[in-house]
């Protein structure tokens, strides 16, 4: 028998020998970190895989090095979540090109990086890691309904949801002083708490669509980058505990993949296995008020942007 999942275990890992041959994926920030292990597990099995990126010729070369040896095809969009007219066009060519969609991998996100504004107006961490990945799901969706299987929605969130305060009446930081970590905190929890309403609604109306959210686990990837000396230290204090990108990416799959999810729709997972997030996190009020929120702000964005 396969040794069972947990803090190590890596993303072929975690198949555990499952075939997704037929099934079709997509993984938004597949170019890098995690987002490139969770693209080769997902092809390894058979699926499918669009990889997203900012850059198509950065999504080309990593899909170009990965292709070689692996059953599912590879194939890039270009997408940048911090840009709605961007979102719409991917959205647009991956619902007319795609023959069905089943797997859809929130996976891209900035991490504490400074203050800033996505080309719409949000601010820069909750409008790509919420707002960019709301609009996306809620684009796709349809394509994923009429494919008619039992898709998966899997948005990678953190711990460090833990850290942040959902703030409805300033999500973008107008009122309150600007803090890097506050705002990437506030994020991931609002990650956590979009996946939470998305399969209460799912499940509401019958669809045998599953929504997931995760912490991947403390990983050195790129998304380190803004951080600086904090970076280094966590690095030389927690080198030896990090996971690899490969095990960052475990739980990631897992939640696309494992049979025992069925019937846990909305569940936080961690290390390969249902977590318990933070009590904010599990606030269901806060999840419908928070979804109510984004439509608003959501809708006023795309009207201004002649996307409505």
């Amino acid at each position: 028998m396969p040794a069972p999942l947990g803090y190590r275990s890596t993303a072929l890992d975690a198949l555990r020998g499952v075939s997704l041959s037929g099934k079709v994926a997509v993984v938004t920030g597949g170019n890098s970190g995690i987002g490139v292990e969770t693209v080769r597990a997902l092809a390894h099995a058979g699926a499918d895989v669009t990889l997203c990126s900012r850059s198509a010729e950065a999504g080309q070369r990593v899909a170009d090095q990965l292709q070689p040896g692996l059953k599912g095809k590879i194939s890039v969009q270009k997408l940048d979540l911090a840009d709605l007219s961007s979102i719409k066009a991917a959205a647009d060519q991956l619902s007319a090109s795609l023959p069905r969609l089943d797997l859809l991998i929130l996976n891209a996100g900035v991490m504490a990086c400074p203050q800033g504004r996505t080309k719409d107006g949000f601010e820069m961490q909750i409008g790509t890691n919420h707002f960019g990945h709301y609009y996306l799901t809620q684009l796709l969706l349809p394509k994923m309904k009429a494919s008619g299987g039992p898709g998966r929605i899997v948005a990678v969130a953190s711990t460090a949801h833990k850290m942040g305060k959902l703030s409805l009446e300033d999500l973008n930081w107008e009122r309150r002083k600007y803090s890097a970590w506050g705002s990437y905190g506030q994020s991931k929890l609002a990650n956590i708490l979009f996946a939470k309403e998305l399969a209460r609604q799912l499940k509401e109306e019958g669809s045998p669509i599953l929504a997931f959210s995760l912490h991947p686990g403390v990983i050195k990837t790129p998304l380190q980058r803004h951080m600086g000396w904090e970076a280094a230290i966590m690095n030389f204090i927690g080198g030896p505990f990090m996971k690899t990108t490969q095990q960052g990416a475990a739980t990631s799959v897992f939640a696309a993949t494992a049979a025992e999810l069925e019937g846990q729709s909305g569940a936080y997972l961690a290390d390969c296995k249902v977590a318990t997030p933070s009590k904010a996190a599990q606030d269901g009020e806060a999840a419908r008020a928070l979804w109510v929120k984004t439509e608003e702000l959501l809708g006023a964005a795309l009207a201004k942007a002649g996307l409505a």
